[in-house]
């Protein structure tokens, strides 16, 4: 977990430092032209890997023909997605009306053939929990192509500068999985192992291809029945609790199913670790999402300004409606470690009524209605995917909550504590300085006085490990 948040943390905090940079060399032309092909490769990666790094961390008798199977049909799905996207190039200009976009996205869109490269070395790592390696690979792609591309721009290369970092970051990862990987395959395609493996990430490809359209889905009907400044607004909203949950979701995703995978025959002991990663899940994501919430109005003031104001409101729901969403993720993904990806799917797909209904019922309203909306749906997916596990392992979403009641009532006291101690400041920076440091000195003071076991457990490991490196 460390290092997966030393990655998401750092990748992230370099990639905002160097967007600040390239935005002052750019124009918004230049973010806009490489923001309409951004889609295709979101759509891409998804087909490239099509389940199969998860499907072969799950497996526990992977072999060598396993691995080599899922390199060459990476590679070649990738090489045919490619140039499928090359000959559909000048109709993808024509759509958006830019001439200049064909040749940028053939250039751009090799990056699809060099993230190909990389799936079987990073499964290998997670295999092996090596999220160190994996952690500082990207970090040193990031600044790298970063570096490069800020450079590019100063030139004058203008949105060829964007193409250049992502081709640079992609060959940087490429070179540092391989090295960090040490494996190089040893066999040819096996169509036996073929089959095991995409019965497995087939449905995992489909969760995918699902989950990417919705995505956009969301911010295609809002620019359309909207305006450019409401998508904006929104945009700008999401990024906050994205960052931060979205960070601990990815984290906890990524960091958790091996673990998981190497449990799926000790029932006991798997629920036991399960429902321990709920309660320190809920112990981060609670407060930091509630707290976004009571203070969403002083965040878009301080970090972006007055013109942003409308966003605040818009930040308050979206960021209740992160709450459950990394509680729901570890659902999914205690079904996919046990091997019942076809489990996943079906919830996933389950899903599909439950946001076409409540687009149908939002949109017409108003922009707040829809992103509270999306707080009454997540709500619904965390009930969907306890209530599989509920079946299976007697643990559903409610006794999942249940074992969580010491951070929620942690939580609501902390929520009444900033609300109250941000009145009293009139200058936005330090109403919001004093209410972050107030409300996180409510809440671990709760949960002292509480004596919840994981707060005290993780304190213990981060003296040791402190001691250790004294």
């Amino acid at each position: 977990m460390f290092w997966n948040a030393f990655e998401k943390i750092a990748v992230q905090g370099i990639s905002f430092v160097l967007s600040i940079i390239l935005a002052r060399l750019l124009t918004p032309h230049d973010y806009g032209t490489i923001g309409m092909i951004i889609i295709f490769l979101a759509f891409s990666n998804v087909f490239v890997d099509s389940g199969f790094t998860r499907a072969l961390i799950q497996r526990q008798d992977r072999t060598e023909k396993d691995f080599s199977t899922v390199l060459i049909f990476n590679v070649l799905i990738s090489i045919l997605l490619y140039v499928i996207l090359f000959i559909a190039s000048p109709a993808i200009a024509d759509f958006y009306e830019t001439p200049e976009l064909v040749s940028l996205q053939r250039v751009f869109f090799l990056v699809i053939i060099l993230n190909s490269l990389t799936v079987v070395q990073s499964a290998k790592l997670q295999i092996e929990v090596d999220f160190k390696s994996i952690a500082l690979i990207n970090a040193v792609a990031t600044i790298i192509s970063g570096c490069i591309a800020v450079w590019a721009a100063y030139e004058g290369l203008g949105v060829w500068a964007l193409v250049i970092q992502a081709l640079i970051k992609a060959i940087v990862s490429v070179v540092g999985f391989w090295i960090a990987g040490k494996w190089i395959p040893k066999t040819g395609f096996d169509i036996v192992s073929f089959k095991r493996l995409f019965g497995f990430g087939s449905k995992l490809l489909a969760c995918g291809l699902l989950s990417t359209t919705i995505t956009n889905v969301y911010n295609l009907i809002i620019g359309k029945v909207y305006n450019s400044a409401s998508l904006g607004y929104y945009t700008r909203a999401q990024q906050f609790p994205e960052l931060t949950a979205g960070t601990l979701n990815s984290v906890l995703l990524n960091s958790t199913f091996p673990l998981m995978a190497t449990l799926q025959d000790k029932q006991d002991e798997l629920i036991q670790t399960f429902s321990r990663l709920i309660k320190l899940s809920a112990l981060a994501v609670f407060p930091a999402m509630v707290g976004l919430a009571v203070l969403s109005k002083e965040i878009i003031l301080v970090l972006l300004g007055e013109k942003w104001l409308p966003s605040s409101d818009l930040l308050f729901w979206l960021a209740l409606s992160y709450v459950f969403i990394p509680l729901s993720s570890l659902n999914l993904n205690l079904l996919n470690a046990i091997g019942r990806s076809d489990l996943f799917m079906k919830i996933d797909f389950s899903k599909v009524p439950i946001i076409a209904i409540m687009m149908v019922i939002t949109f017409p309203i108003s922009l707040k209605a829809v992103v509270i909306g999306k707080v009454l749906t997540a709500f619904v997916y965390f009930y969907m995917n306890g209530f599989m596990i509920g079946k299976l392992y007697k643990f559903g979403a409610f006794k999942q909550l249940a074992c969580c009641w010491k951070g929620i009532i942690a939580t609501i006291i902390m929520a009444i504590s900033v609300w109250f101690v941000k009145s009293i400041f009139e200058i936005q920076i330090v109403s919001l300085l004093v209410g972050v440091i107030s409300g996180a000195a409510v809440y671990l003071l709760v949960l002292a006085i509480l004596k919840e076991k994981e707060l005290n457990a993780f304190i213990r490991q981060l003296s040791v490990k402190f001691i250790k490196k004294v």
